[in-house]
């Protein structure tokens, strides 16, 4: 009778722990990743096919993920398969999803914070399925490379247009928190832009450049660089092709590493009833110092290692 109860205590115990496996490897499953994702383009500029590549490159490596490449220039027809997680390369390729169903979760890249919140609020999208990782360096990392080139420097100038002119709160705030002093001139038409820089360089200060479609564009990055080497003025970029233009420095994300972040956030994304991380900047950056410009402004850098990790030192 002992026999048959131990037999009976050992059968349940087995059952019960069949079933624990069962459901767990049922939960593991339905907790998968997306296994299609859509990346959405609307040009072949050499960062977003950069940008492309790398993620591609970084997907392919986890094995039962289709990835899609969808070109739209126009934003009519977009070829987007069903049940699939969409990554939009570019303000206007994430304007067009911003069209999507709403059921189908979104991510921008390459865009600026004052476009995907631009975008969110004419599309009426649910930021929870509607995300991004913002172009912009957050402004406490920008100041911290400013810090550690000009230690002694207190106050900066900025030109906001109307796109940009909602962070100047932040700015301001960030700034504060480091003793730093900020000038703010407001461009709300093209042609006021050379006067409010003019204004700017009779401070000799410090120009930090912000990503806004109406000041700094393919157009304006000679006359701007130009204006500010002429008064001797330093700019801080927010580019790598802005640095390399004649900016004296810029931190930045590469594509390489805004793809790393997504193909990141892909993997651990759960497929069903999922909710996008919330719109943020890139926790990966490098920073590029020209010291061509530098040395022509008579401005004295430490090497980029150290720059680097005061940086890092700093968001500690």
């Amino acid at each position: 009778m002992m026999l048959l109860s131990q037999i009976m205590r050992f059968r349940y115990h087995l059952i019960l722990y069949i079933s624990v496996v069962i459901g767990l490897c049922f939960v593991s499953t339905q907790a998968q990743a997306w296994t299609n994702v859509t990346i959405l383009t609307t040009n072949d500029t050499a960062a977003v096919s950069e940008f492309v590549k790398q993620l591609k490159l970084e997907i392919n490596d986890q094995s039962g993920i289709k990835v899609h490449v969808s070109k739209n220039d126009s934003g009519l027809s977009i070829n987007i398969p069903k049940d699939t997680l969409v990554i939009a390369v570019g303000t206007q390729a994430l304007s067009y999803a911003g069209n999507l169903d709403d059921s189908t979760p979104v991510i921008g890249v390459l865009v600026p914070k004052s476009s995907y919140e631009s975008i969110v609020k004419e599309s009426n999208r649910s930021p929870a399925r509607f995300s991004a990782i913002y172009l912009d360096q957050p402004f406490e990392r920008q100041l911290s490379l400013i810090k550690a080139i000009f230690p002694t420097l207190n106050s900066l100038g900025v030109l906001l247009g109307p796109v940009s002119q909602f962070q100047s709160n932040d700015l301001q705030s960030a700034a504060n928190k480091v003793d730093m002093e900020v000038n703010i001139r407001l461009v709300n038409k093209a042609d006021e832009l050379q006067f409010n820089l003019e204004r700017l360089m009779l401070g000799k200060q410090l120009l930090l450049a912000i990503p806004d479609p109406l000041i700094y564009t393919r157009e304006t990055a000679q006359t701007i660089l130009l204006t500010t080497y002429r008064h001797q003025v330093p700019v801080i970029g927010f580019s790598q092709s802005y640095a390399k233009s004649g900016a004296v420095a810029a931190v930045f994300s590469s594509p390489k590493q805004y793809a790393s972040e997504i193909a990141s956030t892909i993997k651990q994304l759960p497929k069903d009833q999922v909710i996008l991380p919330p719109a943020r900047a890139a926790n990966k950056f490098s920073i590029e110092i020209n010291r061509q410009v530098a040395r022509s402004l008579d401005i004295k850098i430490a090497n980029d290692a150290w720059i680097y990790q005061q940086i890092l030192k700093d968001e500690r």
